[in-house]
């Protein structure tokens, strides 16, 4: 039988903390969703970050959301080619570390990282965004990147957290302010600057 919807959330309580730490041990679930055609996907783990260790596969998936998940490049390009016609990705929570955010399909993101300050990229460096269909981008936040816009012409809204090592030395190449001045189809946009309490910009 298809699946329109299927949302998987893990909360075993403050009596079970850390009854999930292993992917594998819903990646049954998940198969099972994919297998049955399902078109919008949600995994919502409010326990310690999981690392997802398998592509996802699917031409029917158009919404996705994940939280409190590693993802990575070798994650969001296997997603991307695994699930052509995906719409909608919502990355909530995550450890975002990711250097090059690429579609041709994707319409709508969200991204926010972990409150876990101990996790940390490693160096600092630009997260390229190349998505010519993306219509609305809310990036809330991701450390110790530099966003760069390739093309994302057909943005509609924009919601974006800059880092405020983006403009502390000539060597970084911040371009979001002239990208997003030159979308005609722009209708709304909030812009902020991170600023690290210690003042301190690490390279």
């Amino acid at each position: 039988t298809a699946l329109h919807t299927f949302w998987l959330r893990i909360n075993f309580g403050i009596f079970y903390p850390d009854s999930i730490d292993d992917y594998c041990q819903i990646r049954p679930w998940v198969c099972h969703a994919l297998r049955s055609n399902v078109q919008v996907l949600g995994i919502v783990h409010h326990g310690e970050i999981l690392t997802i260790g398998n592509a996802f596969t699917s031409s029917y998936l158009k919404r996705l959301q994940l939280r409190n998940f590693d993802v990575d490049d070798w994650f969001v390009k296997k997603l991307f080619s695994g699930c052509p016609n995906l719409e909608e990705l919502e990355l909530i929570c995550c450890f975002v570390n990711i250097i090059k955010f690429s579609s041709t399909k994707l319409q709508r993101s969200t991204v926010t990282t972990t409150d876990d300050r101990s996790i940390s990229c490693l160096g600092f460096e630009d997260m390229v965004i190349d998505m010519p269909k993306l219509v609305s981008l809310d990036i809330k936040e991701v450390p110790d990147r530099n966003l760069y816009f390739v093309d994302v012409s057909s943005l509609e809204t924009a919601s974006v957290c800059i880092d405020e090592s983006s403009f502390a030395s000539s060597q970084v190449d911040c371009n979001v302010l002239s990208a997003l001045s030159n979308i005609t189809s722009l209708r709304s946009l909030s812009l902020t600057v991170r600023h690290k309490p210690d003042n301190s910009i690490a390279w």
